[in-house]
């Protein structure tokens, strides 16, 4: 199963095309956009993991689009894919993650963008370790407890994912909500709290503290 989601915002000439073929090449998901709206579409119906965004001039509309995404909170990590060093200083002022050149060599691409996810989960390592016998991959979202792997389905892994990105501290049941179901699903919190269930079930009562003020939050 191909874990990691992508979602790309392509500019006219399709001079990207390589970059899209490597990360396919290397099991990841792609989804590929050709407008702001489609992107923004997109995001409204599905979760990803990554946004690579192909400016090949300086596109206001494009750079107002990683802005807004930042304005409305959304944590998915956000590369730019530059054609002119021009483009790089503009990306990071409107708040993107990342900024690359179209040249980059299919080895840098693959490096950069496992950087970005990691990041994201504060690591150096390709997985973090839950508990001694318990193990999460960050890439393929797999978790592994004895060795054995677990599977606790896609939306509870998609909470113990987010959960992870952001332990040490509690998260409310309504970012948690927001962070693990597409804006089109009108998701209810006795849902949330039946897969976090799940995840107790399978990997411990403690594994997730829970606070009827603050939230939720990954024990380890």
């Amino acid at each position: 199963m191909k874990a990691l989601k992508v979602l790309v915002l392509k500019s006219s000439d399709n001079s990207i095309s390589q970059i899209i073929k490597v990360l396919k090449n290397n099991d990841f998901y792609v989804d590929i956009c050709n407008s702001n709206n489609e992107f923004l579409e997109c995001i409204y119906n599905n979760l990803y993991d990554l946004y690579l965004i192909n400016i090949n001039e300086k596109s206001l509309p494009k750079f107002q689009l990683i802005q807004l995404l930042n304005e409305y909170q959304d944590i998915t990590m956000k590369m730019v894919i530059a054609s002119i060093p021009d483009i790089t200083k503009a990306s990071f002022i409107y708040g993107c993650d990342e900024c690359i050149f179209q040249s980059i060599d299919d080895k840098e691409i693959l490096l950069r963008v496992k950087a970005l996810i990691r990041r994201q989960f504060k690591i150096y390592s390709d997985s973090i370790l839950l508990r001694e016998n318990i193990e999460y991959e960050i890439f393929n979202k797999r978790i592994f407890l004895d060795n054995k792997e677990i599977i606790l389905g896609e939306r509870a892994s998609q909470i113990l994912d987010y959960l992870l990105k952001f332990r040490g501290v509690f998260v409310s049941s309504e970012n948690l909500e927001n962070a693990v179901y597409p804006a089109n699903t009108s998701s209810k919190n006795g849902s949330l709290r039946f897969h976090i269930h799940k995840i107790r079930q399978a990997l411990g009562n403690d594994i997730i503290v829970s606070n009827r003020t603050n939230g939720y939050k990954i024990n380890i």
